[in-house]
């Protein structure tokens, strides 16, 4: 999805959604990054990699890509309430 105003494919987003609910970690490749998050972590009490690397990514893909965050948002919390009413005993948020 390169343009704003491309259509947007519920299908193919409950499938990105479930896959991500199984393996939520992604990889990536950066030398630079790695050296930098490692800094930051050996010089930084209870500093954690993944939060920052969380945050930086989300962060830029609700800005280039807001209407899907949004939408892939409340496609994940959907999901969440079904996975949480198909199992006994856990509320239903």
């Amino acid at each position: 999805m390169g343009k704003q105003n491309e259509q947007l494919d519920e299908k193919k987003l409950r499938e990105a959604v479930k896959q991500a609910v199984r393996q939520p970690r992604l990889a990536f490749y950066s030398p630079v990054a790695a050296a930098i998050l490692n800094y930051r972590k050996s010089v930084i009490p209870r500093y954690s990699i993944s939060d920052e690397i969380a945050k930086i990514v989300e962060s830029a893909l609700r800005q280039k890509y807001p209407k899907l965050t949004a939408k892939a948002k409340k496609a994940f919390q959907q999901a969440r309430r079904e996975a949480s009413a198909k199992q006994p005993g856990k509320a239903v948020q």
